[in-house]
C-alpha cells in the first residue's frame, strides 16, 4: 500500500524595502503529494526575486536562509502536529551546496549583478528536496523559511 502525504514549504519574504532601494520575494516551495515507497527522492524548486532601484546594492549582495524551525541546517524538518519530516534547501541544481548563513555546513548566495546597478530585478532558484524512503505520518507539513538579504 501506498500512504500519500501532502506536503508544502513555504518561505516566508516579508516583502520589505531596505534604506538601499532593494525589495525581496518569494515563491513557496510545493513538494506535493509524498510517495514513501518511491526509490527517488522528491524534489521541488522555489524562486527568490530581490527588485532594486538604480544604484542600489553597488557592491552586490548576500542572499541567507535560516535554518527554519528545527534550528538547523543539515537537518530541517518539516511539521505536521507532532510528526516531522526531513528535508533539504540547496542553492545549485545538483542539490549539493546546503541553502543557509554559511555557519554549520551551509553556504550563502553571493551575487554581483550588474542588475542592481541599473535598477532592475534578479531571480534566483531555491532547490528543496525529500529524501526517499521515508514512513511518514499524513498530513499537510510545512515549515517557514526566513531569507536574509544583505548589501
Amino acid at each position: 500500500m501506498i500512504a500519500r502525504v501532502l506536503f508544502a514549504l513555504f518561505c516566508l519574504a516579508i516583502p520589505a524595502v531596505a534604506d538601499a532601494g532593494c525589495s525581496v520575494s518569494a515563491s513557496g516551495i510545493a513538494f506535493g503529494n509524498y510517495d514513501g515507497s518511491a526509490t527517488s527522492p522528491d524534489d521541488a524548486t522555489g524562486t527568490i526575486t530581490i527588485n532594486c532601484s538604480i544604484l542600489s546594492g553597488l557592491g552586490g549582495y548576500t542572499i541567507a536562509l535560516s535554518p527554519g524551525r528545527d534550528g538547523s541546517y543539515t537537518a530541517r524538518r518539516m511539521i505536521s502536529g507532532t510528526a516531522t519530516l526531513p528535508y533539504q534547501l540547496y542553492a545549485d541544481p545538483a542539490r549539493t551546496q546546503i541553502w543557509g548563513d554559511g555557519s554549520g555546513g551551509s553556504s550563502t548566495v553571493r551575487s554581483f549583478d550588474i542588475i542592481p546597478l541599473l535598477g532592475g530585478s534578479s531571480t534566483y532558484q531555491i532547490y528543496g528536496r525529500i529524501p526517499a524512503n521515508l514512513s511518514p505520518r499524513p498530513g499537510a507539513y510545512n515549515d517557514t523559511i526566513i531569507i536574509t538579504v544583505s548589501y
